[in-house]
C-alpha cells in the first residue's frame, strides 16, 4: 500500500513511518494522525529547525502558533479523507451507500434487482361453459408474518373447464404387507376362525404359523367394513409378500405321530426332515402342514408322501399240547398296520415324537383385506371418483392437497376412460399426502406484481443528451426468466406511440437505435436514461407500463386467495402452495461477494466451479453443488448441479446455465433433497458461568441464521451445501472455543456415537438439521 510521508526537500525528517496494514481487516487504519497528533508533531518539528531555535511563542494569539496549527487542521483533514477515500475503494471495507455499486460496476456487474415471487393458483369456475381469465386478472393475499398483503397477476390470458375444477383421489390400497404383523384385517363375512385357532400365513410362499388372540370388528377411516383377526406373536413377513400373494389358512384336521419304536429294519419314526403318522392320511406332495409339539408350531410343505408298515405285534411261535400228549408247535405272523410317512422340503426343529402332531387339510380362514391407505405417496396410482365425462382441455399442470393442507405441484396427464390420472415421476414430491386427497386441474401460475398502465414520465428534449426519468413505483417487478442473467423486467417504454428497447449499456449502440437503460439505487428507486443510442424527439411523451412489487418475503399457503376485481364465472382460487422464487435486491454486503465472484464466469460457464457459481447467483439458491456425472446413455460425463431450494427453480436454473454453456453441452439440475439429522451434545459447563446463556451461545455457534451466501452456524445447510460432510473436528473446535464450555462428554449425531473423521449425507442430499435438531445436554438449541 502507498505511504504518506510528510516531507519536504529542507527537512529530512518524517512526520510519521510507513503504515502497517495487516491483511483481511474490514477497516483500514490509514489515518497518519488527528489534530492533536499534528500538532505535537509539528511543535516537535520547530526545535529541529536551526532557525526556529529561538522561537519561543507558545500563546494562543501568536500568528506562528495560529499558522501552525492552521497547518495541523489541514494534515488533519487530509489525513481523514485519506482514509475514507482508501476504505471507500475496496469492497470489503467500504461503508457508504452506493460504493459497492460503483466499485462492481467497475467489472460490468449489474446488481441484481429485487425479483417477484410466483405462485400456482388452483381455480374454480361456475357454469358448464369454458371460462376466459383474461391477463392481468389480479389476485391478493392476506396480510403474514407482519408483511402487508401482496398483489399477484395473471402474465396470460388462460382458458377454464368447470369439469376440472377439483376431483377427489381413491384412497390407495396397501399393496406390501408390513415387515411386523401383529394382525390382518379379513373381510367380514369370510372369517372362519377364532380366539386359540392355528393359523398358518402363506406369504408369497414363506410358510409363518401363529394362533388366533381374538377378533373383533374393526372401523376405519375410509368406512369400508372390516375384521381385525389379533396374533398371539406377531408374525415377520419377507419384504417380498404382498397381500395379494399372500393367504391365510387353518387345519381342518389333525393326527398324532407314530408312537411305538420301530422293530428290526423298519424307518425311525422321526428323522430330520420325515416324520410317520399314526394313521393313514389322505395326503400328496404339495400340500401344506403345521406340525406342533405344544410349544412349538412350523409349517412345511409336503416334497414326498410314502406309506410304510410298522409291526404292531411281532412274530409268536406257539406250542399246543393235545389230549394225547402230542405236542405241536404253531407259528404265528407278525400283525403290521400301513400309516403315512411324510418328507417335508425343509428340517424339523424336533429331537422326540412322542408329543407330536401334524395338522392338515389346509382351508383359507379368511380372505385379507388389503386396507386402505391413509396417505398417498408419489407412484401410488391416482384414481378419481367421479371423473366420468374427458374435459375439452388438456391439463397438464396439477394440485394435489390433503387433508392437513400440504400440497404438491406436479405436471401430468388425465384419462377419463380410465378414470385417473398419471403425474410425472420427477421431481420428488418429498413428503406424502393424507387422506382425503383433493386433486385440482384448473391451475393457473400467478406472478407478484401490480400493473401501472401508460405513467407518464416524461416529455422528450431532442437538444438534451442524456434524457434520464424516475419510476413513481418501487420496486420494478422482475420476473424468473429462462436468460443467461435468469431474469427480466416488466418495463415497457413508449416514445410518441413507439416501443423502445432496453438495454444492459450503450456499448456498442449506433446512434439511431431506439434504446434506454435501467439503473437502480440503494433505495430500490428505478430510473431510465435515454440517448445511448438515438435522443428523444422533443414533445414526445414518455409512457411507461410496469408492475411493481418484488421481494423475497413469500405469502404462506391459503393466503393467496382473494379476487381483486371480480371476473364473469371465477368463483373462487385455491391457494395449495406457498410462492416461491422471490428475492430481494442484492445489498451491499452480497454486492461485496458476489461481484467478484461473477469475475469467475466473463458470460461463460466452462468448469465446474463456473456452474457452481453460476447456480449459486440465482434467487432462492441458498447453496450449490457441480459435479461430473455420466450422461443417461452412459456415454460422456455430464455437469450435474445439485442446489437447495425450492424444486420449481430448476428450469430457471437449467436455462441460465444452458445460456452461458456449450450448446451440446449435456447438464442436469435437481433440487437437493433435505436428509433429517439431529446432534446431540453433552457439554460440561464452566460453573462461574450461566447455563442457559452458554448452550444459546453452542447453539448459535452451530446453528445460527445464514446472512449471506456461506454464512451462518456451522451446521447450516448454507455452509455445508448439497453432499457436504459435517467434520467431527470442525464440531468439536466449534463447541470447545464457546466461552463457558469445560469439556466436550459425548456427541452422537443421529443416535450413534460421532467417532469417525466426518459423516456424509446420502448422494445428492443435504443434512437437514432444522428437522431433527441440535440437542445440547438435553435441551433442544
Amino acid at each position: 500500500m502507498e505511504v504518506l510521508e510528510m516531507s519536504c526537500p529542507c527537512d529530512p525528517h518524517t512526520c510519521r513511518g510507513p503504515l502497517a496494514i495487516a491483511a483481511g481487516l474490514n477497516h483500514l487504519p490509514r489515518a497518519l494522525a488527528s489534530f492533536p497528533a499534528w500538532r505535537s508533531e509539528i511543535l516537535a518539528a520547530v526545535g529541529r529547525e536551526t532557525a526556529l531555535a529561538d522561537w519561543r511563542a507558545r500563546e494562543s494569539g501568536d500568528l506562528g502558533l495560529m499558522l501552525l496549527e492552521m497547518a495541523a487542521y489541514v494534515l488533519d483533514v487530509a489525513s481523514f479523507y485519506d482514509q475514507l477515500v482508501a476504505n471507500e475503494s475496496y469492497l470489503a471495507t467500504a461503508s457508504l451507500s452506493g460504493t459497492q455499486r460503483r466499485l462492481v460496476s467497475l467489472l460490468g456487474y449489474l446488481p441484481r434487482p429485487a425479483i417477484g415471487s410466483s405462485v400456482w393458483l388452483a381455480a374454480e369456475v361456475d357454469g358448464p361453459r369454458l371460462i376466459q381469465v383474461p391477463a392481468g386478472t389480479a389476485f391478493r393475499s392476506g396480510a403474514f408474518q407482519g408483511q402487508p398483503p401482496q398483489v399477484f397477476e395473471l402474465e396470460q390470458e388462460a382458458t377454464l373447464e368447470p369439469r376440472l375444477n377439483r376431483y377427489e383421489v381413491e384412497r390407495v390400497a396397501a399393496t406390501s404387507l408390513p415387515p411386523s404383523l401383529p394382525g390382518v384385517l379379513v373381510k367380514p363375512s369370510s372369517c372362519r376362525v377364532s380366539g386359540g385357532k392355528l393359523l398358518l400365513l402363506n406369504a408369497n410362499g414363506t410358510l409363518l404359523t401363529t394362533k388366533v388372540a381374538s377378533t373383533e370388528a374393526k372401523a376405519q377411516r375410509s368406512r369400508q367394513p372390516g375384521t381385525l383377526i389379533s396374533f398371539s406373536s406377531p408374525l415377520s413377513p419377507p419384504a417380498s409378500a404382498t397381500y395379494r400373494n399372500s393367504q391365510l389358512l387353518t387345519p381342518g384336521a389333525s393326527c398324532g405321530a407314530w408312537k411305538r419304536a420301530p422293530v428290526g429294519a423298519e424307518p425311525p419314526v422321526l428323522a430330520s426332515s420325515e416324520l410317520s403318522l399314526d394313521a393313514r392320511i389322505a395326503l400328496q406332495a404339495g400340500d401344506i402342514v403345521a406340525v406342533s409339539d405344544g410349544n412349538t408350531t412350523v409349517a412345511r410343505r409336503l416334497s414326498a408322501v410314502s406309506e410304510v408298515l410298522y409291526t404292531v405285534i411281532e412274530a409268536l411261535t406257539s406250542t399246543i399240547t393235545a389230549a394225547d400228549k402230542k405236542v405241536s408247535t404253531l407259528l404265528s405272523p407278525p400283525i403290521k398296520v400301513a400309516v403315512t410317512r411324510l418328507r417335508f422340503d425343509a428340517t424339523l426343529p424336533f429331537t422326540s415324537s412322542a408329543s407330536l402332531v401334524v395338522h392338515y387339510a389346509m382351508v383359507p380362514a379368511a380372505d385379507l383385506l388389503a386396507p386402505l391407505k391413509d396417505t398417498l405417496a408419489q407412484g401410488d396410482p391416482l384414481f378419481l371418483l367421479g371423473f366420468q365425462d374427458a374435459p375439452r382441455l388438456a391439463a397438464s399442470q396439477l394440485l394435489l392437497e390433503d387433508g392437513h393442507g400440504d400440497g404438491v405441484a406436479t405436471t401430468g396427464t388425465l384419462d377419463a376412460s380410465a378414470q385417473c390420472a398419471t403425474p410425472a415421476t420427477a421431481p420428488a414430491w418429498g413428503l406424502e399426502l393424507w387422506a382425503p386427497v383433493q386433486l385440482f386441474a384448473n391451475v393457473i401460475p400467478a406472478s407478484r406484481g401490480e400493473s401501472v398502465k401508460g405513467e407518464l414520465l416524461g416529455v422528450g428534449d431532442g437538444s438534451q443528451a442524456h434524457q434520464s426519468f424516475r419510476l413513481k413505483k418501487k420496486p420494478l417487478t422482475y420476473l424468473p426468466a429462462a436468460n443467461a442473467s435468469g431474469r427480466r423486467s416488466t418495463l415497457v417504454i413508449h416514445v410518441a406511440g413507439s416501443r423502445w428497447r432496453e438495454v444492459e449499456n450503450f456499448y456498442g449502440v449506433d446512434e439511431q437505435e431506439t434504446v434506454y437503460i435501467v439503473r437502480h439505487d440503494e433505495e430500490g428507486n428505478t430510473d431510465v436514461q435515454f440517448g445511448g443510442g438515438a435522443r428523444l424527439p422533443s414533445g414526445a411523451q414518455v409512457l411507461a407500463d410496469y408492475r411493481f412489487g418484488a421481494g423475497a418475503q413469500l405469502p404462506p399457503a391459503d393466503s393467496v386467495k382473494q379476487l381483486v376485481r371480480p371476473v364473469a364465472g371465477l368463483r373462487r382460487v385455491h391457494n395449495v402452495l406457498p410462492a416461491y422464487g422471490g428475492a430481494d435486491a442484492e445489498s451491499a454486503a452480497e454486492l461485496a461477494l458476489r461481484g467478484p465472484r461473477s469475475a469467475l464466469l466473463l458470460g461463460r460457464a466452462i468448469s465446474l466451479l463456473d456452474f457452481e457459481t453460476a447456480a449459486s447467483l440465482q434467487p432462492g439458491v441458498r447453496a450449490a453443488k457441480a459435479s461430473w456425472r455420466w450422461d443417461p446413455g452412459g456415454l460422456r460425463p455430464a455437469v450435474s448441479v445439485r442446489y437447495i431450494g425450492d424444486d420449481q427453480l430448476a428450469p430457471v436454473i437449467r436455462a441460465v446455465l444452458r445460456a452461458l454453456a456449450e450448446e451440446d453441452a449435456p447438464i442436469a439440475v435437481l433440487s437437493a433433497p433435505a436428509q433429517p439429522a439431529r446432534l446431540d451434545l453433552a457439554i460440561n459447563i464452566d460453573p462461574r458461568q450461566v447455563p442457559q446463556q452458554v448452550i444459546a451461545a453452542v447453539g448459535t455457534a452451530l446453528f445460527s441464521p445464514a446472512t449471506l451466501p456461506g454464512t451462518g452456524g456451522l451446521l447450516r445447510p448454507e455452509r455445508l451445501g448439497p453432499d457436504g460432510v459435517v467434520i467431527q473436528s470442525a464440531v468439536v473446535r466449534a463447541v470447545m472455543e464457546v466461552p463457558g464450555v469445560a469439556s466436550l462428554s459425548s456427541l452422537d449425531v443421529d443416535g450413534t456415537p460421532f467417532v469417525e473423521i466426518g459423516r456424509k449425507p446420502t448422494a445428492g442430499a443435504y443434512f437437514d438439521f432444522a428437522a431433527g435438531g441440535v440437542w445440547i445436554n438435553g435441551e433442544r438449541a
